[in-house]
């Protein structure tokens, strides 16, 4: 199959916020920028564009910077590092004013920025959308591409899968990449690499986000010898639709919960968040309620699709009213009438889906990696910053801030750096490899595989973990990397827009990150903020530490680091040492 090679100062992997955010910085520092991405920016399946609203950014007093970083640790349950939170959510108001200035529309009153308190915030700090209502996500879509493509600096390349990273001298050199449109391989050489290719909430059959995030990044990170971590924690949004269908994983439900404080019930009439969370209710962080579903559908009380009620009937008609005139022109709330759904009579059936991982790449406060020449920002760029919980409203700060420093870093080393050399040998090898499925003329069809690996992570992976389903899970792993992956083909073999090629080459990264995860939920005995044991249902002072993943020469390598507090330490301690 053919091979094209071309040459940049800095390639970015991923056309999110995040890597846009990287790609414009990189730009303005006169850097030339190759901005690849798996479909088309602004039109693929990032998660930015699915946004609802919340975007954490301390403005207004007597909130602060340090009340934010401190509302963050809190709700990280202190296994964040510390020092990444602070240098990044210290940026969140300029990343506002930076949206604004690029045409994003905030809501505003008196002159200043209106914000709004969601859970786990001391003070009202999310930003929303001017037009009440309107989703944030189709804001971002319509300023941040626009924006990315005003810089001649930058060469926008879609539908390109990139299959791996390559290295030269000890640094990673760039990666080689599928065009998906002519079916060449493509040789993309960089003096810096940013990978910013989001979560892998797609490992799991229900998810907010689109099917297309399956950790493409965490994969090549991995197996180019990046240190990984915090895998085992996964964030899944309590509010996601299961009926009725003609909203079905819509998350808008949550916004309503939080205007008009809605209230759950299980299938027998019980108000079941008191009995879990007896002082927050019905309006607990995004975990706690995600927890509490997940328990009552174990238990036998879910609702009839699989997860609980959420009802608005004990608010007088005349309040939820006004609401349903703010939204009468949301999109949600017309699939509701479609479906002939009165929320001032009937409940929305809503359940947990995966939302958000926190677990991915090693880095500093610069962004960089374990690698040199290999940088990693957003969910991607994990570093320890959430912790064991994401507080709602700072996936998309820390994105952008993230993408700033990442994309400012890596242009004024490109300045110092000469381009490295190229790796014909590795080069052959991952072009081999990949071209495997294609080659087959029969095995295994990749759809088969990635639903055997979403059926694994959605029975092991979301809460009540416990050590007899995990190792079953993981063995089950084993044998589908021994028996299923050499046997993986191809069915169509046209080499244009061959979808199914692009599923092939996933089915690699889906299989790693769900051994890693899997693995370092088996490790972490204990429960803390998205990980839950039930074999180990109580938080322990001894596992205030960070699982560290590095691949070896054999296999999976897993160590501890322990956790510092160099700005707040836990005010109590009721774990068991």
């Amino acid at each position: 199959m053919l091979k094209k090679t071309m040459t940049t100062d800095i390639l970015i992997i991923g056309g999110g916020i995040a890597g846009i955010r990287a790609a414009i910085e990189a730009a303005e520092q006169h850097s030339d920028v190759v901005l690849v991405n798996k479909g088309q920016v602004g039109k693929d399946g990032a998660a930015v564009w699915m946004a609802g609203g919340g975007y954490q950014a301390a403005f207004n007093p007597p909130d602060s910077i340090d009340q934010h970083v401190e509302d963050t640790i809190k709700a990280g349950k202190y296994l964040n590092n510390q020092d990444l939170a602070m240098a990044f959510l210290k940026l969140a108001p300029d990343t506002v004013k930076d949206l604004t200035k690029w045409g994003a529309r905030f809501a505003k009153k008196d002159g200043k920025f209106f914000q709004i308190k969601l859970p786990g915030e001391t003070y009202p700090r999310s930003m929303s959308h001017s037009i009440i209502g309107e989703s944030l996500g189709g804001e971002y879509r319509k300023v941040l591409p626009r924006q990315v493509r005003s810089h001649k600096e930058i060469n926008i390349l879609n539908d390109i899968f990139i299959v791996d990273l390559i290295g030269s001298g000890g640094k990673i050199s760039g990666a080689v990449g599928l065009d998906v449109r002519s079916g060449e391989f493509v040789v993309i050489q960089a003096k810096e690499t940013i990978l910013a290719t989001g979560g892998f909430m797609a490992l799991f059959n229900l998810t907010t986000a689109n099917p297309t995030l399956t950790g493409d990044g965490h994969g090549m990170a991995y197996r180019a010898g990046a240190r990984m971590m915090d895998m085992e924690f996964i964030q899944f949004f309590p509010a996601a639709t299961l009926w009725p269908r003609t909203v079905y994983r819509d998350h808008f439900p949550y916004t309503l919960l939080w205007r008009l404080r809605g209230i759950f019930y299980n299938a027998i009439g019980e108000r079941f968040m008191e009995r879990y969370f007896p002082i927050e209710k019905d309006f607990a962080t995004r975990e706690a309620m995600s927890r509490a579903i997940h328990r009552e559908v174990k238990e036998g009380r879910g609702s009839a699709n699989g997860g609980a009620y959420l009802s608005f009937r004990h608010l007088p008609r005349n309040l939820i009213n006004v609401c349903l005139e703010d939204l009468k022109d949301n999109p949600f709330m017309q699939g509701l009438k479609e479906a002939g759904v009165d929320i001032r009579e009937d409940a929305i059936e809503i359940g947990p889906a995966a939302h958000y991982v926190q677990g991915g790449c090693w880095v500093n406060e610069r962004c960089e990696t374990s690698l040199p020449g290999l940088y990693a920002v957003g969910e991607l760029g994990s570093g320890g910053k959430d912790g064991a919980d994401r507080l709602a409203g700072n996936a998309l700060p820390f994105c952008m801030a993230m993408g700033y420093i990442a994309g400012k870093e890596a242009a004024q080393k490109a300045t110092r750096d000469d381009l490295p050399g190229l790796n014909e040998a590795q080069v052959e090898e991952i072009c081999s490899r990949a071209a495997e499925p294609f080659m087959r003329q029969d095995g295994v069809r990749p759809v088969k595989v990635k639903r055997e690996i979403r059926d694994l992570m959605s029975r092991n992976m979301v809460y009540d973990r416990n050590k007899d389903e995990l190792e079953e899970g993981l063995k089950e792993l084993a044998r589908i990397r021994q028996e299923e992956l050499p046997r993986l083909y191809v069915s169509a073999k046209t080499e244009r827009f061959n979808l199914e090629w692009v599923e092939a080459l996933e089915v690699r990264n889906m299989l790693d990150i769900a051994e890693m995860s899997m693995r370092a939920a088996l490790m972490r005995e204990e429960s803390r903020g998205l990980h839950q044991r039930s074999d180990f249902p109580e938080e322990r002072k001894a596992w205030l530490k960070h699982i560290v993943i590095r691949m070896d020469k054999d296999g999976m390598n897993f160590t501890t680091e322990p956790v510092t507090f160099p700005l707040f330490k836990p005010m109590s301690d009721k774990a068991n040492s």
